[in-house]
């Protein structure tokens, strides 16, 4: 039995290798997979299901069992219902090919495609990827139980076999929870280091046409992996006074500088962008509102106790006020545009109330910084 759940962790690597190069190829560069991919997905997800179907491990002398289902799951979570689908009907068509038609292979077949179909569900709601494939395995199990009770009729033997099933699976989809994040997070981060920079202005930051196109992006991105995507807007308070005291050279150096500070408090894959006069923005993936929180107030405390030097050698301090909100947990945004208007509402309000503060979108709870937070 050892052997043979050896050889199926070792099909599931190569499964997470195709699988993840697949990712980075089609889906991480482009808005979403397109119909071909996902047709080429499933059948290629499909295929490898059967693949583990035929290196099944065995519970006792006549008993096998595989983890061909967390092969769907997969499919499901990182391309969405229709690779499911296809190769669940792969998967459950193989089983009768293989295995000869019988009410048997009728039965495990049909299962497969209701596991196909309740994955691919399951991929559609608006929860994180590591909850989606609990459920799914969940889910999974059940229908075994279902499909196991129905073809055998030594239900002391098919419990000994279910635990079984089940306790593998559990371990095998955690695995599968940590490989997968891995893989999508170093897709994800070799991306961003492989799009050439596109400097806007002299803050080597991107404009506000940039910007706006890569809010769009990353908004798609985290509909199809059900990911948060946080938005910080960030304003100098009082920032006409400086230009019409020292001119707009000096405000140009504190546009610099300030760009700089923004960089090195946010995280190091976040997107800084300066989107218009003294008006900057943070995109940030796949952070909590907590978390979306304390780097807004990072900054805005980086930026209060910066030192901001002129080219003539005069020293200032300036503050600035900071808007946030978070999809899906501060709006259940349909389009990018949502979004941004629902941080730019914060950034008025933390304007409106005193300024040098952050604003968080209503509904949140965030952690006291030491600074009011409305």
């Amino acid at each position: 039995m050892l052997n043979s759940l050896l050889i199926n962790f070792c099909i599931l690597a190569t499964f997470l290798y195709i699988s993840g190069w697949l990712t980075q190829r089609y889906a991480l560069s482009m808005d979403t997979p397109s119909l071909k991919v996902k047709i080429y997905a499933g059948i290629l997800f499909g295929l490898i299901g059967q693949i583990m179907m035929l290196h099944s491990f065995p519970i006792d002398m006549n008993l096998t069992a595989d983890l061909r289902h967390l092969v769907m799951m997969v499919a499901a979570i990182y391309f969405g219902w229709i690779p499911a689908i296809i190769s669940g009907l792969l998967i459950g068509f193989g089983r009768m090919v293989i295995f000869g038609v019988s009410i048997s292979s009728v039965i495990i077949g049909s299962g497969m495609l209701l596991i196909a179909v309740i994955s691919g569900w399951i991929s559609t709601t608006r929860l994180d990827r590591m909850t989606k494939m609990q459920i799914m395995n969940a889910g999974s199990m059940v229908i075994h139980l279902l499909v196991i009770l129905t073809n055998m009729t030594d239900h002391d033997r098919a419990f000994i076999f279910f635990i079984t099933q089940l306790v593998v699976s559990i371990i095998a989809a955690a695995l599968l929870c940590l490989l997968t994040e891995h893989t999508h997070a170093a897709n994800k981060l070799l991306l961003q280091i492989n799009t050439p920079a596109a400097p806007g202005d002299m803050t080597n930051l991107s404009h506000l046409k940039q910007f706006e196109q890569r809010l769009s992006e990353r908004f798609l991105e985290a509909q199809h992996f059900g990911e948060r995507l946080g938005l910080i807007i960030v304003d100098i308070d009082h920032f006409k006074k400086i230009n019409d005291t020292y001119g707009h050279e000096a405000g140009d150096a504190v546009l610099l500088q300030l760009g700089n500070v923004m960089k090195e408090h946010a995280r190091s894959f976040d997107e800084v962008s300066r989107s218009g006069g003294d008006e900057f923005t943070v995109l940030v993936p796949e952070a909590t509102p907590i978390e979306m929180t304390a780097i807004a107030e990072r900054i805005r405390e980086a930026v209060e106790k910066h030192t901001f030097l002129l080219h003539s050698g005069t020293k200032l301090h300036l503050t600035v006020s900071v808007g946030v909100a978070v999809h899906p947990d501060t709006m259940m945004a349909r389009q990018a545009i949502e979004l941004l208007e629902q941080a730019g509402q914060e950034l008025y309000r933390a304007k409106n109330t005193g300024r040098n503060k952050v604003c968080i979108a209503p509904g949140l709870q965030p952690p006291n910084f030491g600074v009011p937070l409305q």
